[in-house]
This record gives C-alpha cells, structure tokens and sequence, in this order.
C-alpha cells in the first residue's frame, strides 16, 4: 500500500500551477491570434461551465449504446470539431477558432 507523501503532492502542485504559463508562452511563439482564442475558448468554457452545467441547467451528453453509456466530455466534442472543420476545410483552420477549441478542449483536462 503506498504511503502518502507531501513531495509528490508538491510537485504536482507546482507543476499545476506552472502549466498554464507554458502552454501560453508556447502557444505565443506560434501565433498570437492562437494565443487569444485559447484564452477567449478557456474563459468562454469556464464560465459556460460554471452558469449552466454545475447549475444542472443543461445535461452533459451521453452515447448510448446498448449496456455501455459513454459520456462526451468537453474535451473529446472538441477534437471531434477540430477534425469535421479541418476536414471540410482540407487542412485550412482559422488561427483564432483553432485556439478557442484547443481552449475549450484544455479547460476540461486542467480544470
């Protein structure tokens, strides 16, 4: 049985708490419009999130299939997205909507 050790949760901590920062400073050096569609998709989806979903006013979306219920998260409608409009663009995406998905789809993994 594993012991609980204050280190580990330290470095997780940390590591939470740095992440935002790379992933915006990478995001920045490939372009900036792709930087503010991450911000504007991030904070547009936590407030979403905060107003409708943990206030039971809209459901989450369930697959049923048969015995199993699989459940969309936030995360897997948005690399769905990403694939139908790359796909109907043939490898164009707009810099700034390629950003406010990665934005939506990097607040349900960090959050």
């Amino acid at each position: 049985m594993a012991e609980f050790n204050p280190e580990v949760i330290d470095r997780r901590k940390k590591v939470k708490k740095f992440l935002p920062a790379i992933v915006l400073v990478t995001a920045a050096y490939y372009s900036f419009l792709f930087t503010a569609g991450i911000v504007a998709g991030y904070v547009l989806c936590k407030i979403f999130c905060h107003l409708f979903v943990h206030k039971s006013k809209v459901e989450t979306v369930f697959l049923d299939l048969g015995k199993w219920k699989l459940h969309l998260h936030h995360w897997i409608m948005g690399f769905m997205v990403l694939g139908i409009v790359w796909l109907i663009d043939y490898l164009y995406l707009p810099t700034f909507f390629a950003g406010a998905v990665v934005g939506v789809i990097l607040q349900d993994i960090y959050d």
